[in-house]
């Protein structure tokens, strides 16, 4: 383990030694003379001063220091698991068969090179098999409900405008919208009625003629797929920035329990401690980049589906069915991984990804999250006035959910 910016020297004994002691938690005392050393110089104030395990080939040796009081304070930072997920399990194959590989491997080779292949080959399965339903999402089922919901906003314009509408664009389907707006002359709220029920009925179910519902079902959506870059985000600062950059690989698993001949157990508790820049290199290009791209063009797909759905009960079922996109990860996990590796993966920790001191500005970090996901809903969507990034509705006018009032107040009566 590294103690204050130095790797342990000593034999590993004295290693384990050493993190044992740390993570041992302080034992309370009666005065707080047992934990701190108090000394009040002429005329300055009282200093407190700890002691504190710094790197020495002795692991009993300690050492008073004045940093990092608020730290000891606080308690250790307990590790974290791996997620138990397909990309997590890719985690694990590449730092346990690369730990025994890098130390003449435990079993035969060509087990080890078996789990790698597999392992990659689960994964190349699940990536393929997320681009492949965005890509029939996109053609399949959005691409029909933008096409309809165009037609239905297009017929409302012309009819509500008196027919003074400017062709927006003729190619693959004419959307016109009414010169002037709400605010213009030819504006008449009173064609509503002249449209047909079931034209009413189009028009009145988009989903922005009902902003603030529309608001939060996006809303919704757009916390579930940060939620995946959050755990990317939490995954980069954990094993590439906290985990130390080690040599071989044969160091990077700090074992809770050892084997006679000196190898960490396969489905034992382990720390990683270490990782060499081609594995973290392997983590951030196979594992992160297309968790990430999945998430983030997800997100898209999923506004714009939403935005284009017909109904207000569709609007809630296609959010929900949105989401079994992110859940093939777990689900080829859980139906094809061998219980062994589950146990390896179970079994395999990692530094947590950001310690925190407590703080003000630590607790209200949940507003930014928060807020983030908030911004890019009204960005997309758009307020009255400004058409958003949307490219469902172009020169959206915002002029359906007036008139639509007493027809939603009879429908949706109870």
């Amino acid at each position: 383990l590294r103690l204050i910016g130095g790797p342990l020297r000593g034999s590993r004994k004295a290693r384990l030694s050493v993190s044992r002691e740390v993570s041992r938690p302080v034992p309370s005392t009666p005065s707080m003379a047992g934990a701190f050393s108090v000394a009040d110089g002429p005329g300055g104030p009282i200093e407190l001063r700890k002691r504190k395990l710094v790197d020495t080939e002795d692991p009993e040796s300690t050492v008073c220091s004045t940093a990092d009081v608020s730290q000891t304070l606080t308690g250790k930072w307990p590790n974290m698991p791996l997620e138990q997920d397909t990309f997590g399990m890719t985690i694990c194959c590449l730092v346990r068969d690369f730990y025994y590989l890098s130390r003449g491997g435990r079993g035969t080779q060509w087990n080890r090179y078996v789990r790698i292949m597999t392992t990659m080959f689960l994964l190349l399965l699940c990536v393929i098999l997320q681009i492949f339903l965005l890509l029939q999402v996109k053609h399949f089922v959005c691409a029909k409900a933008v096409h309809d919901i165009r037609v239905a906003y297009d017929a409302f314009q012309h009819i509500m405008y008196g027919g003074h509408t400017k062709e927006l664009i003729t190619d693959p389907v004419l959307e016109r919208r009414g010169i002037g707006g709400m605010s213009g002359p030819y504006w008449n709220a009173s064609r509503f009625n002249e449209l047909a029920p079931e034209e009413q009925a189009d028009a009145c179910r988009i989903p922005l003629s009902q902003p603030v519902f529309f608001f939060g079902v996006l809303y919704i959506w757009t916390l579930t797929c940060f939620s995946e870059v959050k755990k990317c985000k939490e995954l980069l600062m954990s094993l590439v920035f906290q985990t130390a950059t080690i040599q071989d690989m044969a160091d990077s698993l700090e074992p809770s329990e050892e084997d006679e001949d000196g190898f960490c157990k396969d489905t034992e508790e382990a720390l990683l401690v270490g990782l060499t820049r081609n594995v973290k290199a392997f983590i951030v290009f196979l594992v992160l980049v297309p968790r990430l791209a999945v998430a983030s063009v997800l997100l898209w797909i999923g506004c714009r589906w939403l935005l284009a759905t017909a109904t207000f009960t569709d609007l809630i079922l296609n959010a929900v069915a949105l989401e079994f996109v992110l859940g093939v990860k777990d689900l080829l996990y859980m139906a094809i991984m061998p219980r062994r590796n589950m146990v390896a993966l179970e079994n395999l920790f990692v530094r947590i990804a950001n310690p925190q001191r407590e703080s003000c500005a630590t607790f209200a970090s949940v507003i930014g999250w928060a807020s983030a996901a908030a911004v890019w809903v009204l960005l997309y969507m758009g307020v009255p006035g400004h058409n958003g990034w949307q490219m469902v509705l172009r020169g959206y006018q915002w002029d359906v959910h007036a008139v639509c009032e007493s027809w939603i107040n009879t429908r949706y009566a109870v």
